[in-house]
């Protein structure tokens, strides 16, 4: 592990690199510079430090993320292929962690999309506040109403506040003029995987699991709804989510797609009440009517 300071620009948050096994200093180098753009552009905000972990290796950086997420006690999904950045604040500091074995496999487009979403992320939600959410109305309801335990609750909430945050940074992005690499990263992400098929087969006639199944097909789905406005791949990009949902049951694949091409736009500004309301969405449109059958 070798550390590494970029220089702190006034208007720019200090970003503190941490390598972990062998990343080249260019490899470093273009990252900074596409992170500290992103940053300029989304001025105004309040990102003063920002840690960044550069992981050669997936494994190497599956086994940190496992051994945080133990270490602070918190509900945390496994990376998937797709997946080469994300975010959180877990240590009270935005922290960025790439994997370039991941990145270095997709195009500069993707790359550099993925990269602005964590730095988005930063921006919106760089505060424990959006990582230690409490547990909305709707959800508590089912936890009394239908004896599931409270840890189940806490795995749904997780699921939808990934896709709430994602919705909210891909809208940010693209107001700031990020349309075409938010485009590229939306499209990677849409990409359904053999473990998205697995998942499901596997869940199916177990209605908790088929409910955390279909859930999770939310945040992908969140990343690409802002973008269905534009006007040259906004239809595109509506067959490409409902081709991702199309390997789940057809009645609630329709629901999910309502809720992302109908409620999703409606979204305000404030994230923890974005959260309840689509909580609200999911109990009335999901997992009610799985659970009641």
């Amino acid at each position: 592990m070798a550390y590494r300071n970029s220089s702190n620009e006034k208007g720019h948050p200090k970003i503190v690199v941490s390598k972990f096994g062998n990343v080249e200093n260019r490899e470093i180098d273009y990252i900074l510079a596409v992170v500290e753009e992103c940053y300029g552009r989304l001025k105004p905000h309040e990102v003063e430090l920002v840690d960044l972990y550069v992981f050669e290796k997936s494994s190497s950086m599956d086994a940190f993320m496992a051994k945080e997420s133990e270490g602070v006690g918190v509900v945390s999904a496994s990376f998937s292929e797709l997946f080469f950045a994300m975010h959180d604040a877990f240590r009270g500091t935005s922290r960025i962690i790439l994997c370039m074995e991941r990145m270095k496999k997709l195009p500069k487009l993707v790359q550099d999309g993925g990269n602005r979403h964590e730095v988005g992320h930063s921006v919106l939600h760089g505060s424990l506040l959006y990582y230690l959410l409490p547990l909305p109305p709707a959800l508590s309801d089912i936890v009394d109403r239908f004896k599931v335990s409270r840890e189940y609750a806490i795995n749904l909430l997780y699921l939808i506040s990934i896709s709430v945050k994602d919705y909210e940074v891909s809208r940010l992005l693209c107001s700031r003029g990020y349309v075409e690499d938010q485009i590229a990263y939306a499209k990677h992400l849409l990409k359904v995987t053999e473990s998205d098929r697995l998942s499901w087969e596997m869940s199916r006639g177990k209605p908790s699991a088929e409910i955390l199944c279909l859930v999770s097909s939310l945040k992908t789905a969140g990343c690409a709804a802002p973008l269905l406005l534009d006007k040259t791949f906004g239809e595109e990009l509506k067959r490409l989510i409902a081709e991702n949902l199309s390997h789940l049951r057809t009645d609630f694949s329709t629901s999910l797609l309502d809720m992302i091409l109908n409620d999703f736009p409606s979204l305000g500004t404030d994230t923890i009440s974005n959260i309840n309301q689509v909580a609200d969405l999911v109990v009335e449109s999901i997992v009610k009517p799985l659970l009641l059958s």
